[in-house]
């Protein structure tokens, strides 16, 4: 895998940092619609000059999620041009020694653009490409970093992966449709984020008021911690407040140890794909915007396409890079299409100034139940 993936390094710089890709190209169709996507790649990071300097097995962890995606806006690319979509796609690291991200926007090649894809996971960078978005009127879509980056009155700016904010709304509306009944266990740590966090869960203004027990704990969780709020005659339902995954992994093991008390745990969206929390004693529930596993069929023609090219397997990113590319770009023509996940994408009004969209925002997630790594239940939840 890693070697594929440095032979996919030395494609990518062989486009160099300004890459320029036609889904169609006749004279008989009408003039392409640009679209700009914004990676951070960091293909600097690799050379010494003219010099390639990591070797066959090196490649940066920071580089692999920025690369996956853009193998998934490739095969979409190449999906578009079966369709013959009219479409000028342009590939931009986001991420280069010499050129500042500032510097980019201001090339005169960018400015006529029809639609901005975004996977920078940067908050400064991702504030300067919605500026940039706002001055032209272009559509922008931040598709992988769940934060508003301090963007405000600004409509053309679409949040895909879901805020912290929303995210913890939707478990708190989760917990009023199946948990109202129950006394749930409020576990968590001392720290800023985790205050917030709860705040908005336990302290949202509800339909129904939610009954929480508050367990402050040590990052080191011994079982004798929680043991005198457990209840060995029902289930336990009990609530992480902790984006600290070895907080929430800490929880799990002591709980998964001790099967006497049954236990169902409410988790953070860092928890999504975690292989620590897999263990077949407490059933666990957490959020994503992201479900690859609708459209079988071409999740099994895009994993195997991947294989046969690239000798691995594909990661989230790649999935994330083919669906925006192809969900976006099917709204500079008619409706965009679903490919794999259900979106639902609203503004976001100003808490001061009710009438001004400061963003728009994902409002979908799926819900997922799992026990001993096997997903039990994934159920759409748009609020």
């Amino acid at each position: 895998m890693k070697s594929s993936l440095l032979y996919t390094t030395l494609f990518v710089l062989l486009l160099s940092c300004f890459a320029k890709t036609y889904a169609q190209t006749t004279s008989t169709i009408p003039v392409a619609k640009k679209v700009v996507v914004f990676i951070s790649l960091e293909i600097d990071a690799a050379f010494n000059g003219a010099d390639y300097t990591l070797g066959n097995n090196n490649l940066p962890k920071t580089m692999l999620p920025g690369l996956d995606f853009y193998n998934g806006i490739l095969m979409a690319i190449d999906s578009l041009n079966k369709t013959n979509t009219p479409l000028e796609i342009r590939i931009i690291d986001a991420k280069q020694k010499n050129n500042s991200l500032a510097t980019l926007l201001t090339d005169s090649s960018i400015q006529n653009t029809g639609l901005i894809i975004s996977a920078v996971t940067n908050r400064a960078d991702t504030k300067l490409i919605a500026d940039f978005a706002l001055a032209h009127q272009t559509p922008m879509v931040s598709a992988v970093f769940p934060n508003d980056a301090g963007v405000t009155n600004n409509p053309f700016f679409t949040i895909l992966n879901p805020t912290l904010k929303t995210q913890c709304e939707a478990i708190n509306s989760y917990l009023q449709n199946n948990f109202a009944k129950n006394t749930i266990l409020y576990c968590k740590k001392k720290g800023p984020t985790e205050d917030y966090i709860q705040n908005i869960i336990s302290g949202s203004v509800s339909k129904q008021a939610l009954s929480f027990l508050n367990i402050e704990l040590q990052d080191s969780i011994v079982f004798g911690d929680i043991l005198p709020y457990l209840d060995s005659t029902k289930q336990n339902i009990i609530m992480c407040g902790s984006l600290k995954e070895s907080f929430g992994a800490a929880l799990i093991k002591v709980l998964n140890e001790n099967p006497i008390y049954k236990s169902t745990v409410i988790g953070m969206p860092t928890w999504d794909g975690l292989k620590t929390l897999d263990v077949p004693n407490v059933e666990i529930i957490y959020a994503s915007p992201y479900y690859f596993n609708g459209n079988e069929k071409l999740l099994k023609q895009l994993t195997n396409a991947y294989k046969l090219k690239y000798q691995g397997r594909p990661s989230d990113q790649f999935f994330k890079g083919y669906e925006t590319l192809l969900y976006f770009t099917g709204s500079l023509f008619t409706k965009p299409t679903n490919v794999f996940n259900s979106f639902k994408i609203v503004p976001v009004f100003n808490s001061s100034i009710k009438s001004q969209t400061d963003y728009q925002e994902n409002k979908n997630l799926y819900f997922f139940r799992k026990q001993n790594g096997q997903i039990k239940a994934a159920k759409t939840y748009a609020y």
